[in-house]
């Protein structure tokens, strides 16, 4: 049997007619795909023991089918190649992204048997937000207008929150962490930038505070994930599941993706492990909303 793996990859370059290699076990080889215009990479590999990676058809007991897919565990080795390839492609060939983490996975079977054995020959692992999307209407278009020179000071900070949800919503976690927590430390840092400095302001404000609670009050009830990963980074620090655990987590993790160690890649920024950050990510993003709701009316109170 043999596997093929595919991804997209995007860059400013172009490729040569005959762009493939044998590199073993693999075959490599990057196209252009005539109908959508996109360059795309891929591995095939010759696999013996295959049995235990194909995705299977389940019965239920109501008859109920579904398709069980394998965990991408197995790619390890595939996807630290693709890693590599972007990485040195970058330096020398203008490459800004391979997506090794949009991948999809075809079954090429070499005998009538293995054909036999095949549910599905070609599924997809892909990162994408469903959501129902937001409607710009004129009211909130003249409200936000006709309300800027109230609140003109949260323009700025506000602006890391929008570049921060743009790197959450391309799954870019630690990027996505790292501006949200520049918005807050422009509105509550008070031009302190040390550790312990900022952890005490951060602990005055009131407002940061009340947001901090709310958004642990609604994990609590709603969001075990998050909740869950909290209270673990919470006992790691050897702090209470609480504000001012959730502030110390802030700013000791802002600390560590502000580095990198090649010697100790684990404990600091690292683009290959972006969903380790997700729940670090979900929960800042969420204090900075909260935030935001408060500090917007303000100016309105009496």
């Amino acid at each position: 049997m043999i596997i093929k793996i595919e991804c997209k990859i995007i860059g400013d370059f172009t490729i040569t007619d005959n762009c493939q290699i044998k590199y073993h076990p693999y075959e490599i080889e990057i196209n252009f795909n005539e109908t959508n215009q996109k360059f795309y990479i891929s591995l095939l590999k010759k696999i013996t023991n295959y049995s235990n990676l194909l995705p299977k058809l389940e019965i239920a007991e109501n008859d109920e089918r579904t398709i069980k897919f394998p965990s991408q565990v197995f790619l390890k080795e595939e996807i630290e190649l693709l890693q590599h390839i972007e990485s040195f492609g970058a330096l020398d060939k203008e490459i800004y992204n391979i997506e090794w983490d949009n991948l999809s996975i075809e079954w090429l079977p070499e005998t009538e048997q293995e054909e036999k054995e095949l549910t599905i020959k070609k599924h997809s692992y892909t990162l994408s937000f469903k959501g129902k999307k937001e409607i710009i209407d004129k009211d909130w278009l003249f409200y936000t207008i006709i309300h800027k020179r109230r609140l003109n000071h949260l323009t700025l900070p506000l602006s890391f929150f929008r570049i921060g949800l743009k790197y959450y919503k391309s799954f870019q976690y630690q990027e996505a962490f790292l501006n949200f927590y520049l918005m807050l430390e422009g509105i509550f840092g008070n031009n302190k930038f040390k550790n312990e400095h900022i952890k005490s302001e951060f602990q005055k404000s009131q407002v940061l505070s009340k947001a901090i609670l709310r958004l642990l009050d609604q994990l609590k009830k709603s969001d075990l994930k998050h909740y869950g990963w909290f209270s673990e980074m919470c006992a790691k620090y050897h702090k209470e599941a609480s504000v001012d655990g959730a502030i110390h987590i802030l700013v000791e993790q802002r600390g560590n993706l502000s580095h990198f160690s090649n010697i100790n890649p684990k404990k600091h920024k690292n683009p290959f492990r972006n969903k380790d950050f997700d729940s670090l990510a979900f929960i800042t993003l969420m204090i900075c909303k909260y935030v935001s709701i408060d500090l917007r009316l303000e100016p309105f109170r009496g």
